[in-house]
């Protein structure tokens, strides 16, 4: 059996979801804009293969000449120390960077003692071995743990370490991560960090790299408030139609 309401009230109740559903639309298009605008700002904001200088720049940084080249290696120092107790274990992850394990939603195998994990601290970049072609890095946002399974980043004094994470997230540089990964199949490439080290990495000065790191971080904030805001209008939206409806026989 269906119910039937009247007439009246099933414009109403049509028209409420419809407005959710236009509502909520909207939010998609602007979430699906704000990202394509993120990937479009990004190559614009580091040089093409073979250039120097971005074809976006900073009005304050357009007569500063072209960006250096550095090897990694002289850029970032591989930090190997045990951990110490007290610290917060975090992961890295491909799409969120580094992120507290306390939130993710998972089940984790490795080691739990703190001299046994590797230690990170603020403004190191740590990425997986395993996963870093496909963008598995991120920037410690404070002294903490981390899989020893990671190789841990640490930054010369004149390197803004969200430059190079938002750096080594384009197309190109992930191109040159796998290329320098070590193994036969896809599954098995592992970046090691004396490989990551011989890479070749534009080196603006250390004002220019603050300022498109501050300006893409900005950015990924908007996304992340816009993903928040759709996610919310979705689950009022599932609350809601259950409860414009009658519920079955099978959930009373």
């Amino acid at each position: 059996m269906i119910p039937i309401s009247k007439k009246g009230e099933q414009h109403k109740i049509a028209d409420c979801l419809s407005s959710l559903d236009e509502l909520i639309e909207a939010h998609g298009f602007k979430l699906e804009a704000l990202k394509t605008y993120k990937k479009s700002l990004m190559q614009g904001l580091f040089p093409v293969e073979g250039e120097r200088v971005p074809r976006l720049r900073f009005p304050e940084f357009r007569n500063e000449g072209e960006w250096e080249e550095e090897k990694a290696g002289d850029l970032f120092a591989n930090r190997i120390e045990n951990g110490i107790e007290g610290l917060p274990i975090y992961s890295v992850t491909t799409n969120d960077g580094m992120v507290r394990r306390s939130e993710i939603d998972r089940n984790f195998y490795d080691i739990e003692d703190p001299e046994g994990n590797k230690r990170a601290c603020k403004h190191d970049i740590a990425y997986n071995m395993m996963r870093m072609w496909q963008g598995a890095l991120g920037v410690a946002a404070e002294d903490c743990l981390v899989s020893p399974a990671y190789v841990i980043l640490k930054p010369r004094e004149d390197v803004c370490s969200e430059f190079y994470y938002y750096l080594l997230k384009t197309e190109r540089y992930l191109l040159q991560l796998m290329s320098h990964s070590q193994g036969l199949t896809l599954d098995r490439l592992r970046l090691y960090y004396k490989d990551f080290a011989k890479i070749s990495l534009p080196y603006p000065q250390l004002p220019e790299q603050r300022k498109i790191a501050a300006t893409l971080s900005l950015l990924e904030k908007l996304i992340a408030s816009e993903a928040q805001q759709l996610g919310v209008l979705k689950e009022h939206k599932k609350g809601l139609m259950q409860g414009l409806f009658p519920a079955g026989e099978t959930d009373r």
